[in-house]
């Protein structure tokens, strides 16, 4: 019986260990040539989630269920290459003073694409020197056209 048990003790620690699953909370940072800076707290998900499959539009969901991504929130998705790169598209928004609006406030929105490369340490994600686009959907109620902008995002463990 005390073997079983320790058996027992020991699958459940294999099992339960092998993805970071929502445990640390990463610093999701956005650094645009304007100057700007955003910043994001969020934890990250390795294990994939029955709740992505309500999303119709995911057409390589077969991918996904087997560690191909990194999720962020539902929609936001880092997909994982092989050559150990993360890449992602999802609309994003930020409510402050922006120095590429002309310092204007208010709720700026667009669709962010990233694309870095990642170095995992045990179950660390690091990225250094990733590279975004942001799609400005909303630059019309500001007095501007919709631009796209331009940036390096990092993204580290807290």
């Amino acid at each position: 019986m005390k073997k079983l048990v320790y058996l027992l003790i020991c699958c459940l620690s294999i099992w339960g260990c092998s993805k970071e699953n929502g445990k640390k909370t990463y610093d999701f940072a956005l650094f645009f040539e304007s100057g700007d800076e955003w910043h994001y707290e969020k934890k990250i998900y390795e294990k994939y989630k029955k709740y992505y499959d309500q999303d119709e539009n995911l057409d390589i969901d077969f991918g996904l269920k087997y560690g191909r991504a990194i999720y962020l929130e539902v929609g936001q998705i880092f997909y994982k290459t092989d050559d150990k790169k993360l890449m992602g598209s999802f609309l994003i928004e930020k409510t402050q003073t922006t120095l590429f609006s002309g310092n204007q406030t208010g709720s700026f929105e667009g669709f962010l694409t990233v694309e870095g490369s990642y170095q995992k340490k045990g179950r660390k994600f690091i990225v250094e020197d990733g590279k975004f686009e942001f799609l400005w959907t909303n630059a019309e109620a500001y007095g501007m056209q919709d631009t796209v902008l331009k940036g390096k995002w990092t993204m580290k463990r807290l």
